[in-house]
Formats: structure tokens, C-alpha cells, sequence
């Protein structure tokens, strides 16, 4: 924390910038928390009032000219994780301890403290404190290994496992869900309209749009329709199969294609060299081992001299049975902090198949294509640990590399 850096960065490593870069905002966070040190103990003093000012935040604001807003959050931040001494020397201790001793730390940021405020004013009352002390600590233990928005997803779920209370929907609305579709017919016959679903039926019109909806580039032409447009092709796909027409493409939404790979034992273990897809467009090995992750494979492995080692069967793919018990663990991407559905990711092995990894729920992780990527592609690691996926970051990122998990799916996540 005493460390200072010079002025002339391109002086520094890349490893010097982004060791600066991690050490420069943890003592940002520090000076922010003995700034709100000073705001706790002017407000105990009572120091606006003496000056002529309605309060601290309109003083705070006058002193380091921010906006009002800014200036009312840092004073409620200092309320919220710092003790103070009220009229007569009164100690007054805060609500948050925890999040006052981590942000003290230089652990986390105004924005995690915020965000952590933010969900204790949302807890229903009365609770307990026992049960307000434990939120704080599993809040507080998230914020010190994810981004302010993985901890507000989080406190969602714990002000709703706390509020047990609330009015659910009757049985009868169960039975009878309100859904609403209205459409008016435009120039050249075609409709414009609206609709709004009940929660059941959104869920299966975005399971059948959603697979159909991926845009659909080739090596020689890209995909140029947006969002949208994928969006309302997919749905006249749906339209089709449900008029009986015959779908083009993967019958089941999602299953991957099939391809004949023909590649050397040693380059698909190693991911160097090359191989060859249907015996005719080249694609680099480690390129074929992502691809490897998710597709229908029947691998033809050589040898040395180019010879057919063996022609494998069509296990390297993840069964649908292995895929269904996969989305019920994992929810969507595994990595931490990532949204993506199962529907847009794909199964990774932990152990690459071509390195003796099973196809299996144990060695089978989601990732979107991004985060996929990143895992083949870059430092990031991913494990299992107690039959869930875990990941441990670049040393750049956390010299220590703790495993981190994505809290966004799971239930619970932080304890």
C-alpha cells in the first residue's frame, strides 16, 4: 500500500501497468474510506449546523463542489460503515461493520458499498438480526471477489428469501394466466402488433426462438441481419413447424452439427498444428478442440505418417440427457459474473476430451461462446470442486489466483 508510481508509464512492463493498475484502486478505495471517516465525524460534531448549512450532504457539496446526489451518497455511506460519536460523546455504531472493515481494506469500492446499502433498505421489516447479520456477511464476502452488479443479483435473492410474506398469485390466476396478442394489418399484408405473456408460455416462446434466432455466419458470408431480424426469422421458422410444414436444420433446438475431424494424435493433444473438417477446409488444432467441446465429433485420428489410427464414435458429444442435468446445475454460463442462458452456451470439458476427459456431468461445465474462448485462449482456469464449476483468474488479476464462481444462477451462491 506504500507504493508509488512514477508519472512516465511507458517506462513500465505490462505486468508493472496492470500490477499498478490493481494497487492504484485499492488505495483509491482506502482514501474514499478515510474520506467518509471525516464526513462521520463532522456529522457527529454537527459541524454543518454550526456553519449555517441545512446539513452535511449540502456542505459536503459546497467543500469538493459534486453533485448533490454524490455528495448525500458519501454521506450515507459514512452513516451506513463507520462508527461515530453523536451529541455527549454517544458512540453510534454502524449498520454495516463488515462493510465498513473491507472497504477500510481497500477491498471494496463505493460502488459495492452502495449497492450493499441499497439491498439492507429493501429488507423487510421486522428481520432479525441474526438474519440481517448474515446477509451482511455473505453481501460483504461477494463483494470482495465480484463486480458490483453479481452482488446486487445476490441481494435480490436475499431480499426475496427473506420477504416469505409477499402476495403470490392465486391458484385460480395460476389456471387461468391472462395473455394478450393484438396485431393490425400494414401495406402489402403484413401485421404489426404487440403481445403479453404469462411467465410459462414466455418460457417456451424463448426456448424456440432463442436456438433459431444464433446468427447463422458462414467462412464466406457473414450474418448481417441484426438482433431482430434473426429474431422474426426464427419466429416464422416456429410458425412453420407449427403449420406442419418441414424445419430445415437440427430437429432437436441446440443439438450441435456433425463433422469428421482428421488430425494427428499428437497435434489434438498438444493443439498444435492442423487438421481437416470433412477432409477439406483446414482449421488449426487448438481451434478443433474448442469446436471439439460442443459438436457431434466422429474424430479420424492419424498418425505420424498420416495413417488412420482409428475412426472414433460419436461420444466426444454431450448426450441430451448429460446437456439437461448440466442446465439444471450450472443455469447458464458458469463463469463469474456472466448472463448468458444455457441455450447460448456451450458444454466445455474441464479435462479436454482429447487430453482423456470423460463426457461427463463431472468434467462438463456451460460457457458462452465468449467466456468459452477465454478459457482456451488466455490464463483464465476452470475446475470442479465439490461437483461445481470453479475458475481461477489470471495472477494480473489476483496474485493469490482464488477460485471464483458466478453467483447471477445459483441459489445461495455466497455461502
Amino acid at each position: 500500500m506504500t507504493r508509488t508510481f512514477g508519472t512516465d508509464t511507458s517506462r513500465m512492463s505490462e505486468e508493472e501497468l496492470l500490477t499498478a493498475l490493481g494497487e492504484l484502486e485499492q488505495q483509491r478505495r482506502v482514501l474514499y474510506t478515510r474520506e467518509l471517516a471525516v464526513l462521520a465525524e463532522l456529522d457527529g460534531r454537527g459541524t454543518a449546523s454550526q456553519k449555517g448549512y441545512r446539513d452535511l450532504p449540502v456542505l459536503t457539496r459546497e467543500i469538493l463542489r459534486v453533485n448533490t446526489y454524490d455528495a448525500r451518497q458519501r454521506v450515507a455511506h459514512a452513516r451506513a460503515v463507520i462508527r461515530r460519536y453523536g451529541p455527549g460523546g454517544i458512540p453510534l455504531e454502524p449498520d454495516l461493520p463488515e462493510v465498513g472493515a473491507a472497504a477500510a481494506e481497500g477491498a471494496i469500492g463505493p460502488e459495492h458499498i452502495e449497492t450493499i446499502r441499497a439491498t439492507v433498505t429493501r429488507f423487510p421489516q421486522p428481520v432479525s438480526l441474526p438474519d440481517r447479520e448474515h446477509a451482511e456477511a455473505l453481501l460483504t464476502k461477494a463483494a470482495r471477489e465480484y463486480e458490483p452488479h453479481t452482488v446486487s443479483a445476490l441481494g435480490r435473492e436475499i431480499v426475496a428469501r427473506l420477504d416469505q410474506d409477499g402476495n403470490p398469485p392465486s391458484e385460480e390466476e395460476l389456471a387461468r394466466p391472462e395473455r394478450y396478442l393484438d396485431w393490425r394489418e400494414t401495406r402489402g399484408g403484413r401485421l404489426r402488433g404487440s403481445f403479453d405473456l404469462d411467465a410459462e408460455t414466455a418460457a417456451l416462446l424463448t426456448g424456440l426462438i432463442e436456438p433459431r434466432a444464433k446468427p447463422s455466419s458462414t467462412k464466406d458470408e457473414p450474418d448481417r441481419r441484426n438482433k431482430f431480424q434473426r429474431q422474426g426469422d426464427a419466429f416464422a421458422d416456429v410458425l412453420r413447424v407449427a403449420a406442419g410444414c418441414p424445419e430445415e436444420g437440427p430437429t432437436e433446438a441446440g443439438e450441435p452439427f456433425t463433422v469428421m475431424v482428421s488430425i494427428t494424435l499428437d497435434d489434438l493433444k498438444h493443439g498444435t498444428g492442423y487438421g481437416l473438417l470433412h477432409g477439406q477446409e483446414s482449421y488449426s488444432a487448438a481451434q478443433i478442440r474448442r469446436m471439439a467441446c460442443d459438436a457431434y465429433v466422429v474424430p479420424a485420428v492419424l498418425g505420424s505418417k498420416g495413417e488412420i489410427l482409428d475412426i472414433g464414435q460419436r461420444t466426444r458429444t454431450v448426450p441430451l440427457a448429460i446437456r439437461r442435468a448440466l442446465i439444471l446445475r450450472d443455469r447458464g454460463c458458469a463463469f463469474p459474473g456472466c448472463r448468458k442462458k444455457p441455450k447460448q452456451c456451450d458444454a466445455h470439458h474441464v479435462i479436454y476430451w482429447a487430453n482423456g476427459g470423460p463426457t461427463a456431468l463431472h468434467n462438463l461445465t456451460l460457457l458462452c461462446r465468449y467466456h468459452h474462448n477465454l478459457i482456451h485462449h488466455t490464463e483464465w482456469e476452470v475446475r470442479m470442486r465439490n461437483e461445481l464449476p470453479e475458475f481461477l483468474p489470471p495472477a494480473f488479476l489476483d496474485p493469490e489466483r482464488r477460485p471464483r464462481r458466478n453467483l447471477l444462477h445459483r441459489q445461495g451462491g455466497a455461502e
